[in-house]
């Protein structure tokens, strides 16, 4: 498989719930590295609990970046935040307070939070408007957007990007939940991966196993695109449009004749 990109990982020292030292955070790039890691975002939460600003991320990654070369991990870093849904997000991002992926002012990752479904619709389609297109932050999560048909269908199709952790494709928590999120992949509703590392030694940035996993059930090519290539295109601000998802039905009955 080509390099990996991972799009979900939390690498800025004493920024957010993330690593709390520079130590730490080094640690945790020779792991991604180590996992066939070679482009990520260094990302940090933007939300009323953390209030990090954009400019706090650029100067960490700056600092980082100094790092990898002094340590000689091969590592390419770009800056990014996690944002967190609130209607009021379009008004933020027009006054420069939130941070795009790779700072290229064209997309945006987004969370929900914890066990809480919101309606994303309003936002996404003011972000639309804007030319913003929007990644969904691991939607696998909410039960909302994995087991009820149509929702998840319907976000990709007004422009959002699907980015799903690695932990939940290794370590579903029930057989539906990975059964689910096997017809995700293979419908083609995930266009990028992400570890979501936090710490060295607790939510470490594991993508391997998980990339493998990708790969059993959509093939190579599939696969390289959604844990490598893909990400890549993103953190470098170039134009990701990926094919719309197979119906549902398509998918059963092709499921059901190769008896996959």
């Amino acid at each position: 498989m080509t390099p990996l990109a991972d799009l979900h990982l939390h690498l800025l020292a004493a920024l957010d719930d993330g690593p709390r030292t520079w130590e730490d955070s080094l640690a945790m790039c020779r792991i991604a590295v180590s996992e066939g890691v070679r482009h990520t975002v260094a990302l940090a939460h933007q939300s009323e609990r953390w209030g990090v600003t954009p400019g706090q991320i650029r100067t960490a990654v700056l600092e980082l970046r100094r790092l990898l070369v002094e340590q000689g991990i091969p590592l390419e870093v770009f800056p990014g935040a996690e944002v967190m849904a609130a209607p009021d997000l379009p008004e933020a991002w027009d006054t420069g307070r939130l941070l795009s992926i790779g700072d290229h002012r064209k997309y945006i990752l987004i969370e929900m939070p914890h066990r809480l479904f919101i309606d994303l619709r309003p936002v996404v389609q003011r972000f639309v408007a804007r030319g913003v297109r929007v990644i969904l932050a691991h939607p696998e999560q909410h039960p909302e957007l994995l087991h009820e048909s149509g929702r998840i269908e319907e976000l990709i199709g007004m422009g959002c990007l699907v980015q799903v952790s690695s932990g939940n494709i290794t370590g579903p928590k029930t057989p539906a939940d990975e059964a689910a999120l096997r017809a995700w992949f293979r419908r083609g509703c995930v266009h990028l991966l992400g570890s979501d590392g936090h710490s060295p030694r607790k939510r470490r940035p594991l993508l391997a196993a998980a990339a493998g996993k990708v790969q059993e059930w959509v093939g190579r090519e599939a696969a390289q695109a959604i844990c490598g290539c893909n990400g890549e295109r993103v953190l470098r601000g170039e134009v990701l449009t990926p094919a719309p998802p197979l119906a549902e039905r398509r998918w059963w009955s092709f499921r059901t004749l190769f008896g996959t």
